[in-house]
């Protein structure tokens, strides 16, 4: 089975990466940017629609 990466995006510093969904909390939890510290909901912070429905299949 292919492994989902979601592509995040801080709105403070503009650093863009991938994170394997399991190494990220559930939505509406607090996310702190590792290139910057800003805390956020990591809905916030992840960058596409895609992101958001595999993060929320992941932690269904």
């Amino acid at each position: 089975m292919r492994e989902g990466w979601i592509p995040l995006e801080c709105q403070s510093c503009n650093e863009q990466w991938e994170e394997n969904p399991s190494d990220l909390p559930p939505r509406r939890t607090d996310f702190v940017c590792p290139h910057c510290e800003t805390t956020r909901p990591i809905d916030e912070f992840v960058a596409t629609q895609e992101g958001l429905k595999i993060l929320d299949n992941f932690h269904a």
